[in-house]
């Protein structure tokens, strides 16, 4: 039987977990921020090269194991985020259909020939309702009901036909996706992570706490928690800032490093000594960079695999 391709991202992920080297300081503040929420917001901080990305694939992996909903957003020099496509692709890795008024409001800002939708909610006191008995229905799909839009024109520019601020769109666009976060998390846990945001937008980065996570910090959303990773990701709001986890990813030390080489030369007959002698010589050589030592682990294995 021919098995499935296994897609290069996910061979990544794959080789940086059996690769990762425990970052056991760092792994057990996530696990207090999933297990307490106090608080529900982690900051990882740390220059380019120190583990950031091997650090959040594994904090991703123990949400995995969890079963725990989440949602990754990751910036990089070609995609430059702005709010509103942070929201749309959180809804989308939570489940589009606990996002319907976000999504609705989104394609009225967005398409001058879309028509809103109004939500309709049914109390039952008992017996039973006919929904739309013998009712003719146009316009509309298998998948819209009472409210829960699934789908989203995906129009990236507001309209400009409409006399509402930016602002305020920006403010209720937050306001409907936050109440829809708040539906999904209120009986499970949601895990929001955000990563390089030094490469977001000054005023994407201003929305992004003093909307979006300010509310998560006050307690408004106590099923949420977020990380965010970055090489300067602390909110600008000191306040604010005071009541976040905040870690620094600090070089990895020679025991880190030998622990690392242990890993990957597993069953290649490398003696103890050998080890840490390779060891201490890498921490000198790389300073403990994450990157700069699997590199030249990698270097030094495939030697020894020519030898």
């Amino acid at each position: 039987m021919m098995q499935a391709a296994v897609a290069p991202m996910d061979r990544l992920r794959a080789r940086r977990l059996a690769e990762f080297v425990d970052r056991s300081a760092e792994m057990s503040s996530f696990v207090d921020v999933l297990d307490t929420g106090e608080p529900p917001i982690m900051v990882v901080s740390a220059e380019s090269g120190m583990g950031k990305t091997s650090l959040l694939m594994r904090m991703v992996h123990e949400s995995s194991l969890r079963s725990l909903r989440r949602a990754e957003i990751v910036w990089s020099d070609t995609n430059v985020y702005d709010y509103m496509t942070v929201m749309r692709r959180m809804r989308d890795d939570l489940g589009a259909e606990h996002f319907g008024a976000f999504t609705d409001l989104v394609n009225y800002y967005t398409d001058a020939n879309y028509q809103p939708r109004l939500d309709i909610n049914v109390n039952l006191q008992g017996g039973t309702i006919d929904v739309a008995k013998a009712a003719q229905i146009s316009g509309s799909s298998v998948g819209d009901m009472a409210g829960v839009i699934l789908r989203d024109n995906m129009i990236v520019y507001h309209r400009s036909d409409i006399a509402v601020p930016i602002e305020v769109r920006r403010e209720q666009l937050t306001a409907r996706f936050l109440e829809g976060l708040a539906g999904l998390s209120k009986d499970e846990t949601i895990v929001l992570f955000f990563d390089a945001i030094e490469k977001m937008s000054d005023l994407t980065h201003q929305w992004l706490w003093d909307q979006l996570l300010k509310p998560v910090v006050a307690g408004a959303l106590p099923g949420v928690r977020a990380v965010v990773l970055g090489q300067r990701p602390l909110p600008a709001d000191r306040d604010l800032a005071a009541f976040v986890k905040g870690v620094r990813l600090e070089p990895l030390g020679r025991d880190d490093i030998d622990a690392y080489i242990a890993k990957r030369a597993d069953g290649m007959g490398l003696s103890d000594s050998t080890r840490m002698e390779l060891a201490t010589l890498l921490a000198a050589m790389t300073r403990g960079r994450p990157t700069d030592v699997a590199s030249a682990v990698d270097l030094y294995l495939a030697s020894r695999a020519k030898a």
